[in-house]
């Protein structure tokens, strides 16, 4: 081997010298890097799957909130509805109300009229039995006796509280 200018000696020592570096360096740094490569593998992988899980939760949570949206539209929705129904039983109890109020009130007025139209009537009855009575005076005065006229006054007296009765 001396001819091709290679030397046996350092030949072995350079084999045996990378055979220890590539110990060393197997032993020091490339087990730990690919220890640290695996885990880094391992994490990214985890990350991936996480990742995944939180865009399948983020799907159902937009399910859940679309679903959460329609209901509470639905109940905004029976709410107004309520509210109108509300709104027009209120509506009704107020006219309703009113309607017994003005009832109330003719029926008072008519009473207040029906009372009055009894006064008046008392009084024209006073005022027709006096009127009758100056006249039955004026009349029998001379022509009837005081006893006499006083017993067809009473008659017609009667009479008249009759009619007006």
């Amino acid at each position: 081997m001396d001819k091709i200018g290679v030397e046996p000696v350092a030949l072995l020592t350079q084999i045996i010298n990378f055979l220890l570096m590539v110990l060393i360096l197997s032993k020091i740094l490339y087990k730990p890097i690919l220890k640290m490569l695996d885990e880094r593998k391992k994490k990214i992988e985890e990350g991936l799957k996480y990742t995944e899980k939180m865009q399948l939760e983020m799907e159902k949570l937009e399910i859940k909130k679309t679903e959460v949206l329609d209901k509470a539209r639905e109940e905004v929705k029976k709410i107004i509805e309520e509210g109108k129904k509300a709104g027009k039983s209120v509506e009704a109890d107020i006219i309703k109300s009113a309607h017994e109020e003005a009832k109330h009130i003719i029926e008072s007025g008519n009473k207040e009229i029906d009372s009055e139209k009894a006064k008046m009537l008392k009084a024209l009855h006073r005022e027709t039995v006096d009127v009758s009575v100056k006249m039955a005076e004026k009349i029998l005065k001379d022509v009837l006796s005081q006893e006499d006229q006083r017993s067809i006054i009473d008659k017609k007296l009667k009479q008249i509280a009759g009619l007006v009765k």
